[in-house]
């Protein structure tokens, strides 16, 4: 080990001043890695503090069912903000003790959440003592592996709750999802599908931004499209590939406008971790053309740079000609949520190729858009109407308004399944 004292740094310093300014480079190099790791930390710590005249009465009392890895990690934490027309007033799960969720997000910001191990539970313990008005008040968010979703939506809807969230891809089978369309419609229950980019004006960008490099090329068609939505660590959600990302997917090319869900059928092909998916619209030249995994693995560099997240390749192109070199548009969709929900510490990017010129010059924007609290406001905003208008209201993502979608999910994973056997 070689010591170096203070007094012989000052005067290297002193006698060679280019060296100051490396040492300063480096510093600030390193000061603002540190920032940017303690303003992580400290939004996760401390959350939304709203001003004074914002906290409105809860019209709304929620209970979360399930609160395993998706429910603390995402919907917990957008439950921990307060000062909105809803708030969680209970948590059920077989496993979660009082110790665990008192260090959880939603645990520090809310400790009065009462916990109960089970639906028969919770209706003994807490909806039978709550009175008519209260009852009708109250709203489920479902935050469970999708082979356990129908059974427990179907019972609490027999015990009279009217207003459920639903996390996609809902239920396992078509015959499921039907059985549970006809139970909304009969009970006149609103039911809404919690699928984020379905309430984000991103998709809306991109299809402007579309249809304006469409007409700067005489209104050529788009000749490809291809994107990506895997996840690192995706095994550990235990959840299928056609299950766990492709529901962003769908909804996002639905979204945009590049592929109708009523009318495409895709090829398929996958293996344990991987579906793939090939689309032939007719407005698309050569083809729309998806991957879902869930074994993604990023560069080691990438890794190093933040060694604590779970990284995801979420990423779209599109090619309006047969170079397939540089893509036109390209966006990246991967928002990481901090742990408190309220903002994106890795915005969200598109990317737009000028290509028109001798040197191609690239246009990005950076966004960072709060999917999360933007679909709770639309989905509580849309409950406080009665089930005709609910129904009807485009901004909430209703069970009807997603059964396109998820009928086409269902017969993609059901076709994965075929394919591997």
């Amino acid at each position: 080990m070689l010591v170096i004292q203070r007094d012989d740094v000052h005067r290297f310093l002193a006698r060679f001043p280019r060296y100051r300014d490396i040492l300063i480079t480096i510093l600030i190099q390193r000061l603002r890695r540190t920032s940017s790791l303690v303003s992580e930390m400290l939004s996760v710590e401390s959350g939304v503090v709203l001003p004074p005249n914002h906290h409105p009465t809860p019209r709304f009392h929620t209970t979360i069912v399930g609160y395993g890895r998706y429910g603390n990690n995402y919907i917990g934490p957008k439950y921990a903000k307060h000062g909105f027309p809803w708030d969680v007033v209970a948590v059920v799960d077989p496993l979660l003790i009082q110790e665990r969720f008192a260090i959880s997000v939603l645990g520090r910001s809310k400790p009065d959440i009462r916990l109960f191990r089970s639906f028969d539970d919770w209706y003994a313990n807490h909806f039978t003592y709550l009175s008519p008005d209260q009852q009708a008040r109250q709203v489920i968010e479902i935050a469970l592996k999708p082979e356990l979703v129908y059974d427990q939506v179907l019972r609490y809807i027999d015990a009279g709750v009217r207003q459920f969230i639903l996390p996609k891809p809902v239920v396992m089978n078509r015959g499921q999802l039907h059985d549970l369309m006809r139970r909304v419609v009969e009970g006149r229950i609103k039911s809404a599908v919690a699928s984020q980019w379905y309430y984000s004006d991103v998709p809306r960008i991109i299809q402007r931004e579309l249809q304006l490099l469409a007409a700067e090329r005489g209104h050529a068609p788009i000749y490809r499209v291809e994107i990506e939505f895997s996840k690192e660590n995706g095994l550990a959600y235990e959840t299928p590939p056609a299950l766990l990302e492709l529901p962003h997917v769908l909804q996002l090319l639905s979204s945009i406008g590049l592929l109708d869900v009523a009318e495409d059928i895709p090829e398929i092909t996958g293996t344990e971790t991987l579906v793939a998916l090939g689309y032939h619209p007719k407005p698309i030249v050569d083809g729309v053309y998806v991957r879902a995994s869930t074994d993604y693995h990023p560069s080691p560099v990438t890794k190093q740079h933040y060694p604590n997240w779970e990284y995801q390749e979420r990423m779209l192109k599109v090619f309006f000609a047969a170079d397939l070199a540089i893509p036109e548009l390209m966006v990246d969709f991967w928002i990481k949520f901090i742990r408190s929900g309220d903002i994106a510490i890795r915005p969200g990017q598109v990317r737009i190729y000028d290509t028109g010129q001798a040197n191609p010059r690239e246009l990005e924007l950076q966004f960072v858009d709060d999917q999360l609290l933007r679909m709770n406001q639309a989905i509580y905003d849309a409950f406080a109407q009665p089930f005709e208008q609910f129904q009807q209201d485009t901004r909430v993502l209703s069970l009807e308004r997603y059964q396109p979608i998820g009928e086409h999910l269902l017969a993609i994973q059901k076709a994965w399944e075929e394919c591997r056997t």
